[in-house]
């Protein structure tokens, strides 16, 4: 329904509205006579105002309050306040403004100058909303700005049929189409009146019921168009009252017919001369009637031209007669038949005319009142749609449709006109309900009418009716039947030339019937106005009529889609804080998106370019945007964004092209012009990896500065710094690949040397932390023969301990074994997470490999190149950066292996010390067993255990095992004078040896007992040699004597050889044997064992700490060097020693 149509169905209703309240109340307790008032020019609050306070009416007042209302703008009220209606449109006004207004008075406040910026970044880009490179203009471009509601309405059109010359509203057409469906029943006999009683009509929805129901039931008339008649007047809105008045007026209408012919006039006087005053339930229905009717007569009587001027003059007055209702009713009866005798035979004098076409059947007003008689029988055809379900069909239609077809003799319609008029019916109702099965059968009508041809008088007769048609700014004429399918046309182009904004994916069925009707219609032209010649408005040569049509739809629609993005990035960009161009870029992704996603695959099928034509108009227009940005700006340092966001568009658009289109070329590729992103974001990459990295670096000498070494948690064992680090790191790296900026090798590289360069000062500063195990390792003391002490008093001499330096005692504090734990810990973590960054980076560059290949694939297309196979950098030179990180490892596992060799003497030689270096078999074997010592060595494995991770728990448990077996030996061989073994006590040695190793061994849970038995072997074989004479011994070490060093020093038991001169001297030394004491008394001159005190744990804790302090303070012990003095003649002594 067009604008005119509804404005007159809400007059309607409010003349309806006013009619009720007015009869129900208005009256002041009198009747009013309403027929003597202009209900369209009453005040609808005046009237409200009587109605309920109960006062008297006043007609004169009320027409006054009304055209007062008029004068001032629609309002309402609301909670918030009152509210009124604009006369415009706001939504194609543009966005509201976005600047405050200014104040009013002198004291308004001055702009910020910081503002200059940005008010100067807004007008350029609102300068480019204008210079979007497309020069073509259209009349019809302002639709692009209307919103798709809006649309709706300015698609529904009339068919530009002549105006109508009389006040004829949109009811008295309907109204008087039913009465010429009755008057064609009656004349082609379909209908016969009766005269007996006859049950009321079905009630209003028993005329809607389905057609199984009206076969059931049997109709109470006799001709069988009763139910079918009965459906149309409910759905034209025709009560039954003034259905059976038309009925009773009508049974002689035959008597009316000349030549057998019938026309509108004819009916109208038959009407008026057959109705009373008392036929009718109200006078106002009355004066209402009798007005229409004079109105059609005057209609089709007066503006004819074929008339003398005397006689329009007569029928004029005639007519005047006519609506004067109140004179009507009063007249004399032979008064009105004599006004309707003139105007019947001024009628009959017109249809007496020579006939134009010469038709069988044809009448004068088939061709001089076709306007009339056209809207006539649109408004018939309108009946087949349900007035209960807006845009449903009822099912009777077709049956609706046959009846209709009984007015062609009256209306003068043919086979092609009523195609024509039910195809725009059927595409109206389409245009105000969206139903997509009523577009469907608009686009069957419209392909019968294009497979139908008149011939000969007929079709010159179907092209003689003309309607004006507005275009280029004036009107022309048009046949009736081209200017429906023009305005069909022209609706369903409006909408496909900016599909983006009227279709979605929810309704791309309707799109695809909408282009498939405009492709049916690709042959009525259309003009456009003049078009400037523009990028991409031109198809390829050779291309059909649908394909040319596709491809300017598409260019169309894209250029509205973005000049749409334009204006919402502008306003979007103030609320954001965002550049327009990164907003921009976004918005099109999206719309390239959805043209991929939803028009393509539908475009395509009519031309196969249509994807790559949107995706490369898409990116010609924002690189238009784009490089005037590029050109205007001088520093680019704050344009990562707009640079990420563009690059990001332009990928998508190359890796749409490249999945559909592959490496086929096209004339439209010269038109792509790739945005060399990386040439302006390179620089800007460096400068931001450059400094990063010294903020990442800043950062790990900051956190490892404040470790204490603690564990982070029960379950990640390692430190926090490391974490932090890690952080950071994989932080840089999500950035450096979120950046979506192009990438190249060089970035790369500049990325893991910083990578690396934060972890080696990490690991630098753990190795520097470090302590060398001999530091921890009690020197060997004094070599003596074993003695008793005959004198009990005798002055013994005292080897006191010496104090480690004091930074070395520093250092040591913070090496204890649960700080050594977690720093094993750390460097697995460091390892592990080395691993996982360098996988997630490889697989992060396989991705920017692929961007590489979709950049070049785009610089290949856009110059006609052929695309390489291998675009990127090949793996080689990738896999040779990430050696880079082998560095990092190697040192890692360097330190591991540092701290692995120190944590078992650090555990053995310092924390057990006193507990167990200087405890065990002091004295005497028995007093002083191995398993007095087990708790303490089970407790320290426990604390290990719990504190170091599983992948390294069997390695720090073999290396103090393997500490505890150069203690074992240290006992064995160096323990000093306090120590001599009988081979008695061997044997305890041994039970207490095998006692150290099930405590390793820990039931199969520990190492493996292959690997204990390796390690203590050398143990093993030492006690070997305790269990030999001293003869023996002797001989062996005059056997060994030539294999000595120069000078005897103290070597670790990892380096010492069992049967070395320096294992067996020792062994001779520590042997309580009196044949071992004289050979070394003889040949060495050896001191007596019980001339020297080394000082038991007891008697010295003033100076030193016990086992629990040690600790805690971490302090370290030396013996004196004064022991070895008797090693530098040794070797003399022992070539030159005989044994008898």
């Amino acid at each position: 329904m067009d604008t005119a149509s509804m404005l007159e169905v809400y007059r309607r209703d409010r003349r309806r509205l006013l009619g009720f309240l007015l009869s129900a109340g208005g009256g002041g307790g009198r009747a009013l006579d309403l027929s003597r008032i202009d209900l369209d020019a009453v005040s609808a609050d005046y009237a409200l105002e009587c109605v309920a306070a109960g006062a008297q009416f006043d007609a004169s007042e009320a027409t006054r309050r009304y055209f007062d209302e008029r004068r001032y703008p629609i309002m309402i009220g609301s909670p918030s306040g009152n509210s009124y209606f604009l006369l415009s449109r706001p939504q194609p006004s543009d966005s509201p403004p976005k600047e405050a207004a200014p104040s009013i008075g002198p004291h308004a406040p001055p702009p910020l100058a910081n503002s200059t910026s940005a008010a100067e970044s807004r007008d350029f880009f609102r300068d480019a909303i204008n210079t979007s490179g497309i020069g073509y203009v259209t009349k019809d471009d302002n639709l692009a700005d209307i919103p798709p509601q809006q649309v709706k309405k300015v698609d529904i059109l009339s068919l530009g049929l002549p105006r109508l010359s009389t006040e004829l509203s949109d009811d008295d057409i309907r109204e008087t189409a039913y009465e010429v469906l009755l008057a064609s029943l009656f004349v082609s006999g379909k209908m016969h009146f009766s005269e007996e009683k006859r049950e009321k009509k079905r009630k209003f929805l028993k005329g809607l019921r389905t057609k199984t129901e009206g076969s059931n039931s049997s109709p109470q008339v006799e001709d069988g168009y009763a139910h079918i008649l009965d459906l149309i007047r409910v759905q034209m809105e025709i009560s039954e009252s003034m259905d059976a008045l038309t009925k009773r007026a009508l049974r002689c209408i035959n008597l009316k017919m000349v030549n057998g012919q019938l026309d509108v006039p004819r009916i109208s006087l038959q009407l008026l001369s057959s109705v009373g005053k008392l036929d009718f339930p109200t006078e106002r229905l009355r004066v209402q009637w009798q007005k229409r009717q004079a109105n059609v007569l005057e209609e089709l009587l007066l503006s004819s031209t074929s008339l003398e001027y005397d006689m329009s003059e007569t029928l004029r007055i005639v007519l005047s007669k006519l609506k004067d209702t109140e004179d009507w009713v009063v007249s004399v009866p032979e008064g009105r038949v004599e006004v309707l005798t003139i105007i019947e035979r001024y009628n009959t004098k017109l249809s007496a005319l020579t006939k134009k076409f010469d038709l069988e059947d044809e009448t004068y007003h088939w061709t001089h009142n076709y306007h009339f008689n056209f809207r006539l029988y649109e408004k018939l055809l309108c009946s087949v749609f349900d007035i209960l379900e807006d845009g449903e069909l009822v099912e009777e239609a077709d049956e609706i449709l046959e009846t209709a077809k009984l007015t062609w003799p009256i209306l003068g319609i043919t086979e092609k006109l009523h195609g024509i008029f039910y195809a725009w019916v059927l595409f109206q109702k389409f245009a105000q309900t969206g139903e997509i099965l009523l577009l469907k059968h608009a686009s069957l009508q419209i392909k019968k009418l294009l497979l139908h041809h008149d011939i000969g008088e007929i079709e010159l007769y179907t092209n003689s009716f003309v309607c004006s048609e507005d275009a280029c700014g004036g009107d022309r004429a048009l046949s009736l039947v081209d200017s429906a399918l023009l305005k069909i046309n022209v609706s369903c182009r409006r909408q496909l030339e900016n599909y983006h904004a009227h279709f979605s994916k929810k309704n791309y069925l309707i799109f695809e019937d909408t282009l498939n009707l405009a492709l049916l219609l690709v042959k009525t032209p259309i003009e456009d106005g003049c078009e400037e010649d523009i990028m991409l408005n031109e198809s390829p040569e050779g291309s059909t009529s649908e394909s040319k049509l596709v491809h300017l739809l598409i260019v169309r629609s894209i250029h509205a889609a973005y000049k749409q993005a334009l204006i919402s990035s502008d306003g979007r960009s103030e609320t954001e804080f965002k550049h327009p161009l990164t907003i921009l870029a976004n918005e099109l992704k999206l719309v390239a998106e959805k043209e991929c996603t939803v028009f393509s695959p539908i475009l395509t099928k009519y031309y196969p370019e249509a994807q790559r034509v949107a995706l490369i108009f898409l990116h010609m227009l924002y690189g238009k945007q784009l490089e005037l940005f590029l050109e205007r700006t001088d520093h680019l340092e704050n344009s990562k964004e707009i640079l990420a966001a563009s690059n990001n568009f332009e990928l998508f658009i190359a890796q749409k092209l490249y999945s559909v289109y592959g490496a086929a070329g096209s004339s439209f590729s010269n038109y792509l012009k790739p945005y060399m992103i990386g040439r302006f974001s390179s620089p800007l990459i460096l400068q931001w990896l450059h400094a990063r990295h010294e903020n990442v670096l800043e950062w790990t000498k900051r956190t490892i500065g404040i470790e204490d070494w603690t564990p982070l948690s029960a379950h990640e064992k390692q430190a926090t710094s490391v974490v932090e680090v890690f952080r950071i790191v994989e932080e840089t790296v999500d950035q450096f690949f979120n950046a979506s900026l192009p990438l190249d090798i060089v970035h790369l590289r500049s990325l893991l040397i910083g990578i690396t360069s934060s972890l080696q000062v990490y690991l630098l500063h753990m190795e520097n932390q470090q302590v060398s195990g001999s530091t921890l390792l009690p020197s060997a003391p004094v070599l003596t023969r074993y003695s008793e002490s005959m004198n009990p008093f005798a002055k013994r001499k005292l080897i006191e301990p010496t104090v480690p330096e004091e930074k070395v005692a520093t250092k040591l504090n913070n090496l204890t074994v649960p700080k050594l734990c977690v720093k094993l810990n750390t460097l697995q973590f460091i390892r592990d997470q080395l691993d996982v960054i360098e996988e997630s980076i490889k697989q992060s560059w396989t991705s920017v490999l692929s961007a590489v290949r979709l950049l070049d694939y785009l610089a290949c297309i856009a110059s006609g190149k052929a695309i390489s196979e291998n675009l990127s950098s090949s793996d080689e030179s990738v896999d040779e950066l990430f050696t880079l990180f082998d560095d990092v490892r190697m040192a890692a596992v360097n330190i591991t292996d540092t701290i692995l060799n120190f944590i078992g003497t650090r555990t053995v030689f310092w924390d057990m010390r006193d507990s167990l270096l200087f405890s065990l078999y002091r004295d005497s074997v028995e007093g002083a067993r191995m398993q007095i010592f087990i708790p303490t060595i089970d407790q320290v494995l426990d604390q290990v255990c719990d504190l170091i991770v599983d992948v390294l728990r069997d390695q720090v448990v073999l290396r103090i095992f393997q500490a505890c077996m150069e203690g074992f030996i240290w006992v064995l061989l160096d323990g000093g004078p306090s120590r001599a073994f009988l081979e008695a006590d061997v044997d305890l040695m041994h039970q207490d040896l095998a006692m150290l190793k099930d405590l390793f061994v820990a039931e199969g849970q520990g190492l493996a007992l292959d690997v204990v038995e390796r390690e203590a072997k050398q143990a093993q074989q030492i006690l070997d040699l305790y269990m030999l004479k001293a003869d023996t011994v002797i001989e062996m070490l005059i056997n060994e004597s030539d294999q000595m060093s120069q000078h005897l020093e103290v070597t670790s038991a990892r380096r010492r050889h069992v049967h070395d001169a320096q294992t067996l001297l020792r062994v001779l030394c520590h042997k309580k044997d009196k044949i071992a004491s004289t050979f070394l008394r003889i040949q060495y001159h050896l001191p007596r064992s019980s001339d020297y005190d080394d000082i038991p744990v007891k008697d010295v804790s003033s100076k030193i700490p016990i086992f629990s302090d040690m600790l805690k303070r971490g302090t370290s012990f030396n013996w004196s060097e004064t022991g070895q003095q008797s090693f530098r003649v040794m070797k003399k002594k022992l070539q030159e020693a005989t044994w008898q």
